[in-house]
Order: C-alpha cells, then sequence, then structure tokens
C-alpha cells in the first residue's frame, strides 16, 4: 500500500500550490516461490533516522541484520549455538580478507559511505578493461521495475500481483 500524506505542496519555482502526484509511503509484502515471504517499507517521514537504510534477513536457524549507519558490521544469529553462546553475533566485515579491503589502510579499520561509490567506480572500469560482466546491469533494473510497477498496481488495486521474471 501507498499513502501521500501531503496532498499539495508549494512548486518552489512557480509558488503555486500544486497536487502531489508521488507518494510519501509504501509498505508491502513479497511472496517468492520457494514458500518465503519478505516485507518491505520505505518513507519520507522517518523523523529522527538520517538515512535509515538497513536490512534483516531471517531463516529457520539463522538471521543476519545490516544496517547502514553501521555499515561495517553485520549482525548474525544462529540458533544452533547453544548456551551462554547463544545470542547475536557482530561480525566486523572489513577485515582484511573481504575483497576490497587490501585496497585501503590498514585491514579492519573501518570504511565510510562514499568508499561503497569508489568500489563501484572500481567495479565498473575493472569490468571494461577485462570484458568480465558486473552487477547491477540493466536487466537488473529491468527486474527491478517491474517489481516496482507490480507494487505500484497491488496497492491501486488492493490485489497480488505476480512479478514475471526473464528465462
Amino acid at each position: 500500500m501507498t499513502e501521500t500524506f501531503v496532498k499539495q505542496r508549494q512548486h518552489n519555482l512557480t509558488g503555486k500550490m500544486e497536487k502531489v502526484t508521488i507518494d510519501d509511503a509504501c509498505t508491502f509484502m513479497g511472496h517468492f516461490e520457494n514458500g518465503s515471504l519478505a516485507s518491505f517499507e520505505s518513507t519520507r517521514y522517518a523523523r529522527g533516522h538520517k538515512a535509515l537504510y538497513t536490512f534483516e534477513i531471517n531463516g529457520e536457524n539463522a538471521s543476519i541484520f545490516w544496517d547502514l549507519h553501521d555499515l561495517h558490521r553485520l549482525q548474525y544469529f544462529d540458533y544452533k549455538d547453544e548456551g551462554p553462546l547463544r545470542g547475536w553475533k557482530s561480525i566486523h566485515v572489513t577485515d582484511g580478507d573481504h575483497p576490497y579491503m587490501s585496497n585501503w589502510w590498514v585491514p579492519g579499520l573501518q570504511i565510510g559511505y562514499e568508499h561503497s561509490f569508489v568500489h563501484e567506480v572500481a567495479d565498473f572500469v575493472t569490468s571494461l578493461g577485462t570484458g568480465k560482466p558486473v552487477g547491477p546491469n540493466f536487466r537488473d533494473a529491468l527486474e527491478t521495475q517491474r517489481i516496482c510497477d507490480a507494487v505500484l498496481e497491488s496497492a491501486k488495486t488492493n490485489h497480488w500481483v505476480d512479478v514475471k521474471k526473464d528465462k
């Protein structure tokens, strides 16, 4: 479902009040072929958060959680752990064995938000020289757009919408 909280806004160039035609919040569920479920949320009105980008994946035996505000750590929970070892573990993902860290300072030191863009450019330039494909690519973008279109269609019709995948 989507919602536009502010129905009219003043145009920044003309000063005229205009109808808002884009949502301020969206939440949707996904159902995958393997039976798993997903829930997604986005909003412009999460006050108190500067840039809250998180993901969490929960499975039968384990869970992971990542937060952009602490981008060098991945939180991991393994149900198989017993006794005092059972609990969330904080994994430092920018240690020396990470493929990108050999290009930065002392392994284990934190990198920042901007470094992820340097990695993207490096991957792209390397792919130009080697011919190896790099992702995401245009097909990935098309698949993402199909999901976005299905979300908006579902919000409009209040029905599940299947997303067909290219073969």
